[in-house]
């Protein structure tokens, strides 16, 4: 995979993050697991209309990666110059925004869940082990440190829908 392919899915609106194109020469290095069942993937022009049905968030949403059911991992382009990394399960579940900024997915990417969307993130990952390589990698890198858990991660508003869901829900009533 190398950036470039990755780039041509992302509308000219979202920023592409130099931690993105870190973690693709990692893993052009390194290959994988990265870890669980993520994968780094370029969208095309398709992707989200098979998601949503229709082509009016074209402009929103940037994938960069699918886990192993085909759920979508992206960049979302929240309209207020914020750009938190969400997820999409591919059978419309799994609807939550996973880190503000990519810096803090990798952070999260590293404590080793195998399915990020699915995972209770208050908890430790259970059954499956993490990346010590990436894990290390994450640490050196962006000198940071990698949690135990997703507890710092989770955003959740009063009425337990994230705001991402909340975006899904309206657009999906809006052009259906």
């Amino acid at each position: 995979m190398n950036s470039k392919d990755i780039k041509k899915g992302f509308p000219p609106n979202i920023p592409f993050p130099r931690e993105l194109e870190q973690l693709i020469d990692w893993t052009n290095q390194n290959g994988y697991p990265i870890s669980g069942y993520f994968e780094l993937r370029a969208g095309d022009k398709d992707t989200m209309f098979y998601w949503f049905g229709f082509r009016d968030v074209d402009e929103k949403l940037a994938q960069f990666g699918a886990g192993a059911d085909g759920s979508l991992y992206c960049i979302w382009d929240a309209g207020d110059q914020s750009f938190p990394v969400v997820h999409l399960g591919s059978e419309g579940d799994g609807i939550k925004v996973l880190a503000a900024n990519f810096k803090d997915f990798l952070r999260l990417l590293a404590i080793g869940y195998g399915e990020l969307g699915f995972e209770d993130l208050s908890k430790p990952p259970v059954g499956s082990e993490p990346n010590l390589i990436f894990q290390n990698w994450v640490k050196s890198q962006f000198n940071t440190n990698i949690p135990t858990n997703g507890s710092e991660f989770i955003r959740l508003e009063e009425n337990g829908k994230c705001q991402f869901a909340n975006w899904v829900d309206h657009v999906c009533e809006k052009y259906n």
